[in-house]
């Protein structure tokens, strides 16, 4: 299986220590990273806060992708959290949280 990981650089470190390819990318061109590592990734970790400088309609589309499975997380220093998909499901089937 084969990761790549969009991040910053200290949070890109340890991931690039474990074997995962990395791309540092620049605001302006997250989508030209993300489509990169499409092209040959399993599976993308994308921090939450190079997530917001992604068109809506790209971001949608590469989260409902099937191949490869895009995961938004956050970053080391946990300055911009993903959003809670689990509290979001349950708020949209009527679940109380």
């Amino acid at each position: 299986m084969e990761l790549a990981v969009i991040a910053d650089e200290l949070t890109a470190v340890g991931w690039q220590l474990a074997g995962a390819r990395v791309y540092l990318p620049e605001p302006h061109n997250v989508g030209q990273c993300l489509r990169a590592a499409a092209r040959s990734a399993d599976l993308i970790l994308l921090t939450a806060t190079l997530a917001q400088h992604l068109a809506e309609a790209e971001l949608h589309e590469a989260l409902l992708a099937v191949k490869p499975l895009l995961l938004i997380v956050s970053d080391v220093l946990h300055a911009q959290e993903p959003p809670d998909v689990e509290r979001e499901a349950r708020r949209a089937l009527g679940i109380p949280t």
